[in-house]
């Protein structure tokens, strides 16, 4: 290549040395911007895809392509028909347990009404045997009178004592169905929310990719959604200009959608790995100006300032010859003289050295 440089040099030397008055420009004093180029496209900050976590039928869906969505904000319900009826009986049953525990309950007022009955006959019959065991020392009632108060006060007692028993046992067995029940209904209601999209942040709908009755499977993408902070430009650079690059740069930014704008960003994030399919890096860049509308996925193309300079003495790039000189008409003679230079772009190149203002070079 450098062969056929310095080929293409002579060749436009003697072409120019052949003419007797050629056609010049002078240099110019300008701006000049080396940059480093980069493409890519454009996102949302915090920009996510929302999947779906069970399959079925997609039965609604809500929030419009574009608008804001809050914090979790129902996007998407999917059918789950035996789901809402195996909830519903959950409901009922946790219900049931909950109103179990409580003292007013029919079930426990019957209880602890048993239980009163049960103490007044325990303490009526124990009145009983005590008069009957007076009068039984005095000789008053006979054996079989004594004997039949025992056994009734014993009896009585232990019905007092196992109607307690079977309250402390109710309570704890409706404790326990409670817990169940309530474990049931949880269990449910997590399954319930597989079945129910929702947004996981206050942000943007950028697309909703799915359609009411089609079936969705597990994993498939319903939406796209991201922050409503602003945009990131996903950039990728070659690896040769990985040297040049450093966080905090400015960026330009050009977009097909908005022909003839230039954006402004900043590089936000350098990324540690090199693509080996294609021998980039990828570098994110942070949007500082506001887009015209909300959209996600823009095609971009960008250059990394690297520096700039103000008042560059700078020519087309397709004057510098190879070995860095240039040919320039001076004292009526043709010349090729050599140059310094510095900040170079796709079409101009900076000349610190070998020129002025008032050099004649000569166009080819």
């Amino acid at each position: 290549m450098k062969k056929i440089n310095q080929l293409l040099g002579s060749t436009l030397l003697a072409g120019i040395l052949s003419c007797s008055s050629p056609e010049t420009l002078q240099p110019e004093t300008k701006s000049v911007m080396e940059a480093v180029y980069a493409s890519g496209f454009l996102e949302a900050i915090g920009q996510v895809e929302l999947r779906a976590q069970t399959e079925g039928v997609l039965q609604n869906k809500f929030g419009i392509d574009g608008e804001k969505v809050e914090n979790g904000q129902v996007l998407f319900t999917i059918s789950g028909l035996a789901l809402d009826s195996r909830l519903q009986a959950a409901q009922l049953k946790f219900d049931l347990a909950k109103s179990n525990i409580d003292p007013s309950s029919p079930m426990m007022e019957e209880m602890v009404q048993g239980i009163k009955i049960a103490e007044e006959q325990y303490r009526a019959d124990s009145l009983k045997w005590l008069r009957q065991s007076q009068l039984y020392e005095q000789k008053a009632v006979s054996l079989s009178q004594y004997e039949s108060a025992k056994t009734a006060f014993e009896s009585s007692k232990q019905s007092f004592k196992r109607s307690q028993s079977q309250l402390e046992s109710k309570r704890e067995q409706v404790l326990l169905d409670l817990e169940s029940a309530r474990k049931d209904l949880l269990q449910l209601q997590d399954e319930l929310a597989f079945h129910q999209i929702r947004s996981d942040r206050d942000g943007i709908l950028f697309q909703s990719l799915a359609e009411i009755g089609e079936f969705i499977k597990k994993g498939d993408v319903l939406a796209t959604l991201g922050s409503s902070e602003g945009y990131i430009g996903n950039l990728k650079i070659d690896e040769q200009d990985i040297g040049k690059i450093s966080l905090g740069q400015k960026v330009l930014l050009e977009m097909d959608a908005f022909p003839g704008k230039t954006f402004q960003a900043e590089l936000a994030k350098i990324y540690s790995k090199v693509d080996p399919a294609d021998q980039m890096l990828r570098v994110d860049v942070h949007l500082k100006d506001s887009l015209p509308k909300r959209l996600t996925g823009l095609a971009l193309e960008a250059n990394i300032l690297i520096r700039e300079k103000s008042d560059a003495l700078v020519i087309p790039a397709g004057l510098l010859l190879p070995g860095d000189s240039v040919v320039i008409f001076k004292d009526g003679k043709v010349q090729k003289t050599k140059v310094s230079p510095g900040i170079r772009t796709l079409s101009e190149v900076e000349i610190l050295e070998g020129l002025s203002n008032q050099s004649a070079l000569i166009k080819p």
